[in-house]
């Protein structure tokens, strides 16, 4: 009885939202979370080693405001414009939960990163899509479409570039984006988290277009992934009203460290970028010398297309990959070695 009273007092859209599914595997080779396959350099390291031995106290203000300096050096805008997150997906949720109550609408690609509909759905809101088609060699969309539907929208959600497919999506297009800024009824957010890779940005039009904003993370090029590190970047009034919610408290003190560390020499992350891009376009031409559908990629990941159970034929063989829709399968990029080992498996495993 208890049970059942207590579950009648449950948010309904709560109770009946489907979270994030996710299930880690027993592989040598992860290619399958878009993880970096350089470790952070000796200089992080260094530093958050350095730090632990201060793990009976909460964080120094300081370090917290300096991390906050640096990402907007980083970005090239004032303090006031970014808000640091304990992870790219804290800062998703961070708007999703600031600026969105129950029954507000949401517009999305389809396909995207799996926490939009995650959101969406646990924050109880309506939704609408705008489908991605293949355009060649890449995946595009109609923008008038997603222009109208905009008007309606109390949140457009853009991954650009996109996740799963790797390609453009608003291509740093600076008309496109203020039109589409213009047009939607809400807010729009820009999900930065290729930006590296991908080098373009809607970071400038935030000074003319406040409902704007851009999410990025640290967990790809900045190979801090494990140390779960994010930030948004809008206008002061956007980032002043959701830090409301948040305390420097929130991002533990080894993973402020490493934030720190990083953005006082980030000079490793080209290096870090070119190796993976100079990898990404070697297992594309390896992979179309095999006959295997592949898309371009502006990423650290190469959306696949084939009709045998890669998923299950490559753990065999020590090497997650991910799922991501009917005979559709996303890789990372990993180090040179890995990649050898994922085409030589393929190419030993028979034609398509």
């Amino acid at each position: 009885m208890a049970c059942k009273s207590v579950i009648s007092r449950i948010k309904p859209w709560l109770l009946n939202s489907k979270g994030y599914s996710f299930s880690d595997v027993d592989a040598n080779i992860r290619l399958h979370l878009n993880e970096s396959p350089i470790p952070p350099p000796k200089h992080v390291l260094e530093y958050v080693a350095e730090v632990l031995h201060h793990g009976n106290l909460y964080i120094n203000s300081k370090l917290f405001r300096e991390f906050r300096e640096l990402i907007a050096d980083y970005v090239g805008v004032d303090v006031e414009s970014v808000f640091p997150y304990a992870g790219g997906d804290s800062a998703l949720r961070a708007v999703f939960h600031g600026l969105l109550e129950p029954g507000d609408r949401v517009l999305l690609l389809q396909p995207t990163y799996g926490m939009f509909d995650v959101f969406t759905s646990t924050r109880g809101l309506k939704k609408d899509v705008v489908n991605l088609e293949e355009c060649g060699d890449w995946w595009c969309l109609d923008l008038t479409e997603l222009i109208v539907k905009a008007k309606n929208a109390d949140l457009v959600v853009v991954d650009d570039p996109n996740n799963p497919t790797g390609s453009p999506i608003l291509k740093g297009d600076f008309k496109l984006i203020s039109e589409l800024a213009e047009a939607v009824k809400g807010f729009l957010l820009i999900d930065e988290t290729y930006f590296e890779f991908s080098e373009y940005t809607a970071v400038p039009l935030i000074r003319d277009y406040p409902n704007i904003i851009v999410s990025r993370s640290m967990s790809k090029a900045f190979s801090l992934a494990g140390f779960r590190l994010g930030y948004l970047v809008s206008s002061p009034e956007v980032i002043e009203a959701l830090s409301k919610e948040y305390t420097p408290f929130d991002i533990p003190l080894p993973s402020l460290a490493a934030g720190v560390a990083a953005l006082r020499d980030p000079s490793y992350v080209k290096t870090v970028v070119d190796v993976i891009k100079r990898n990404r376009d070697l297992m594309l031409r390896e992979l179309r010398r095999l006959g295997i559908r592949s898309y371009n990629s502006l990423t650290n990941f190469i959306l696949i297309r084939d009709s045998r159970d890669l998923r299950s034929l490559l753990l065999r063989h020590g090497i997650a990959i991910k799922a991501v829709g009917e005979d559709l399968y996303r890789v990372s990029v990993g180090s040179e070695e890995q990649c050898a080992k994922f085409i030589k498996v393929l190419g030993e495993s028979g034609s398509v």
